[in-house]
């Protein structure tokens, strides 16, 4: 197993999880287990005679912190977004029983926050927040 090889599935939204085994994530977060994949690769095939430093690691481990708190702030910030939407006209699209798209409009009635996701009701149904496509006063 090569970094590279477990870079790249973590840059495609994907985990590697033993040899030859890779799934797919449902969403772009990186995880700490995303970090310890990487991490562990680098300690397996680090250069014996040239061997990473320990600032480095406390570098790398310092900048996975900042990204998971990055990651945290805008999850945050895109809750209160939403709740902010509450009473104002919007415009949704999302894909019909056919698969076609439908566009949805009318005013927000209340959101929901469910298996880490937000959701706006308009009209009775429960759209997902990247569904929105205009929102008016």
């Amino acid at each position: 197993m090569s970094v590279y090889n477990v870079a790249a599935a973590s840059a495609a939204n994907q985990t590697y999880s033993g040899f030859d085994t890779v799934t797919t994530k449902k969403n772009n977060d990186v995880s700490m287990q995303d970090f310890f994949s990487l991490l562990a690769a680098q300690l397996q095939n680090q250069n014996m005679m040239n061997p990473v430093g320990d600032t480095e690691f406390l570098s790398q481990m310092a900048q996975f912190s900042a990204l998971s708190a990055t990651q945290e702030l805008n999850k945050s910030f895109s809750n209160f977004m939403a709740v902010s939407y509450v009473g104002k006209n919007v415009t949704a699209t999302q894909n019909g029983d056919d698969g076609k798209p439908t566009t949805i409009e009318g005013i927000v009635k209340s959101v929901e926050f469910s298996d880490g996701e937000t959701f706006v009701t308009i009209n009775d149904t429960k759209v997902s927040l990247d569904q929105i496509t205009k929102i008016s006063v």
